[in-house]
């Protein structure tokens, strides 16, 4: 890897660069007396800086501990994220429900005691039955994507998505992390080493997986574990659209610093975790040169303690998967001479194969100190007609805090407002947002308007607004209220209130992506996307406040989520009762149907749309549904083809189809049809499936370019006093200002 600044230097950089230029900004300053706005971002994670320093101890080539506790190495891969966690300063909290029909609707009182945090959890829970196979990293350096992805697979099992016989490609993360994907940037890579041997954190997966870089099956992006040690048969996966999309990363850490000894209620918060959401993805250090393994109970414990510095003990250089525990591990099967002080483990999933361990699974002691970070991974099914629309390629790389008086006088900001204004490639409906936050305790209100003038994120059409007060530190996706509908072409924007409560949690941060030299080189940002606001009147461009900072091109992490477009009548068709019938058709008459039997048919096929279970009809289509009528037909099998006469004339924008369901299967199919103006003529296939008697509901199909590009996507930290989130610069920015 690459060198960095450290953040010694980077703090001296900007102050000097703000004392060259504090006269003239304090002079031009009254020009924008309405809205005076100073930034600071949070400092990196320390565990990083430490890591690009080029310590001998990261390098994360080899490990001493091999499958059969021998000498032989193995692989690894974890490195820190720069992602700094460090303002949560050992709290706990609670987290969402999979349950919740949308998440953000609950208060956390509320969550809380919907938890049951005072509920015993069970003195033993395991997994190992309900995971599928354990897979072998081999010799790449790429643990990382296996932690993320057996997280993943066990979300899908537990919420029954999926079976054990799921398989997704690690390969795919591996090698997009550090390769362009489509029209996105990648990871940098300036080490010269091979980009399976580079390593990564569940950051990174969260931000591969949430732009849409997976998660895909292996049947898309083969594995090549089974290669062994043969480096020739890395390949370039084709890029491919997921199978499944990730809603939620939740951060189970403590501060990615000092993350151990595990508090009770840690442990506890990290039980609830699996319990709710399958396993979780952790970091552990296996790279101990002395007795740490018992290979005949398949018990591991270090007796070590997690230090960035590397001074009072040793980084994690592995990613594992916690899959359960057992409270009464005894701790006499841990090493002689190096055990625990009291009984309890977690039942952890390697990636060495089923040759490691208890058929790949090991014991790791409650009180192992190089445990850190943990994160709980929520997934869906993948739509195929999503557009997601983003600026964030890279994910969250730090905590960015707007004040409007000199921190030193006291004046953190604790209203933030953060905004990205995106172009429609289609007609969308977007149906949701998504963004990182920095603590359970900030509020949030979020807007969505539509035909947005100009560089104001707060102009058009107030399209949907709506609160969300449960989210946890991490990845979050909130459902709107009601989907906004955007035209193809048109701008909108998402515009995000963020407020913290007070007391010790004063920043309402906002998350953003920037360039770090040897990271994130490859991000990259553009007048007029991203915005940020104290008092949601005047807005400041986010990129030039980025890099009045020092930190070059800032987005906003703040993503929406559009669906297609289905929409019905509230007429039924109105046909004249005439019908030309061929093939095997003896006879056939139409008639009209009533508006409760109009209505119940077009719910039954939006229903199928939005579940993209309509056979004919593509995922990136728009629908519009425009009523029903009844076709009766006697027939001896076969095909035929209708032409019905309307009573009144009929609208098409696109292309003209007739859906009818399938009264073997109770599935729907969409027949192409001509429209002439006075009668509407199509064929059906299998004439046994559908009649002789059938609800005909027709639709017009619109054409809608769902795009992936970047612009249009693919498809406030808080602390007790400044502490953690200490400011690195608070000057005024003189940037371009739009205002309401």
């Amino acid at each position: 890897m690459g060198s960095v600044d450290t953040e010694s230097e980077k703090e001296l950089e900007v102050m000097t660069k703000s004392i060259k230029t504090l006269a003239a900004v304090l002079l031009a300053a009254a020009l924008f007396a309405p809205a005076r706005v100073y930034a600071a971002v949070a400092p990196l994670n320390p565990a990083y800086v430490e890591y690009m320093r080029g310590a001998e101890q990261a390098k994360n080539g080899a490990r001493s501990l091999a499958a059969d506790g021998s000498a032989e190495e193995r692989a690894s891969g974890y490195v820190p994220s720069p992602l700094n966690w460090s303002h949560l300063a050992g709290r706990t909290w609670s987290l969402p429900r999979e349950k919740e029909a949308a998440r953000g609707t609950e208060t956390p009182s509320a969550r809380a005691a919907a938890n049951d945090v005072s509920e015993a959890l069970p003195a033993r829970y395991d997994l190992r039955e309900e995971m599928p196979p354990v897979r072998d990293q081999t010799y790449f350096n790429n643990c990382w994507t296996y932690s993320a992805m057996a997280a993943t697979e066990s979300n899908l099992i537990t919420k029954r998505l999926a079976g054990t016989d799921i398989d997704l490609s690690e390969w795919y993360l591996t090698y997009y992390a550090l390769n362009p994907w489509k029209d996105m940037a990648c990871f940098t890579n300036s080490s010269g080493a091979p980009y399976y041997d580079i390593g990564g954190n569940d950051w990174k997966s969260v931000a591969l997986l949430s732009r849409g870089t997976g998660s895909v099956t292996t049947a898309k992006a083969p594995d090549i574990s089974s290669a062994g040690g043969d480096f020739s048969a890395v390949y370039a996966p084709a890029p491919a659209a997921r199978d499944y999309k990730l809603t939620g990363a939740y951060y189970l850490g403590d501060n990615a610093v000092f993350e151990v000894r595990l508090s009770a209620e840690r442990r506890d918060m990290i039980k609830r975790a699996i319990m709710e959401y399958g396993a979780v993805s952790v970091g552990i250090n296996m790279g101990a040169s002395y007795n740490c393994y018992n290979r005949q109970t398949a018990a591991y414990y270090s007796g070590l303690s997690y230090d960035p510095s590397w001074v009072n003990g040793v980084p994690t250089d592995h990613a594992v998967t916690i899959v359960g525990w057992d409270d009464g591990y005894s701790k006499d099967n841990f090493i002689s001479d190096n055990r625990p002080a009291n009984d309890g483990a977690w039942i952890v999933r390697n990636s060495w194969g089923e040759i490691f361990g208890d058929g790949g699974y090991f014991y790791v002691s409650y009180e192992e100190g190089t445990l850190c970070d943990g994160v709980a991974y929520e997934t869906e099914e993948a739509r195929g007609g999503e557009n997601v629309y983003q600026y964030d390629d890279l994910g969250c790389i730090g905590w960015y805090t707007l004040d409007t008086l000199f921190p030193s006088v006291g004046g953190a900001k604790d209203v933030q407002y953060f905004a990205n204004i995106f172009t429609a490639e289609s007609s969308d409906a977007i149906n949701a947002v998504a963004f990182y936050a920095a603590d359970e305790r900030i509020s949030y209100e979020i807007s969505v308007y539509t035909d947005c003038a100009g560089d104001l994120p707060v102009s058009g059409r107030l399209a949907w607004t709506g609160t969300a007060d449960s989210l946890v530190p991490g990845y979050n996706t909130v459902t709107l209220g009601e989907p906004a509908e955007v035209a193809a072409g048109t701008r909108f924007s998402v515009v995000v209130r963020a407020v913290s409560p007070g007391g010790d949690c004063t920043y309402a941060t906002i998350p953003t992506e920037y360039e770090i030299k040897g990271y994130s080189d490859g991000a990259s940002a553009n007048p007029g996307e991203g915005w940020f606001s104290v008092d949601g009147e005047n807005f400041y461009d986010a990129m030039e406040v980025g890099e009045s900072e020092g930190y070059d091109n800032l987005s906003v992490c703040l993503k929406a989520f559009g669906e297609r477009i289905y929409t019905a009548s509230d007429a039924p068709v109105s046909v004249t009762g005439g019908v030309t019938a061929g093939g095997s058709v003896s006879e056939a008459s139409a008639s009209n149907i009533s508006g409760d039997e109009n209505s119940t048919a077009q719910d039954g096929v939006l229903a199928a749309l939005r579940a993209e279970a309509v056979s004919g009809v593509a995922a990136d289509k728009n629908v519009a549904l425009l009523g029903a009528f009844r076709l009766n037909a006697e027939h001896s099998g076969g095909s035929a083809r209708f032409s019905v006469e309307l009573a009144e004339p009929m609208s098409f924008e696109g292309a003209p189809y007739v859906i009818i369901q399938n009264h073997r299967t109770n599935a729907y199919c969409a027949f192409a049809a001509e429209y002439s103006g006075s009668s509407l003529s199509f064929s059906v296939d299998a004439l046994d499936d559908y009649f002789s008697s059938a609800t005909v509901v027709v639709a017009d199909v619109r054409e809608s370019s769902a795009s992936q590009s970047r612009s249009s996507g693919s498809g406030g930290g808080c602390s007790a006093g400044v502490g953690a989130f200490a400011l690195l610069a608070a000057v005024p920015l003189l940037l371009r200002r739009v205002k309401r």
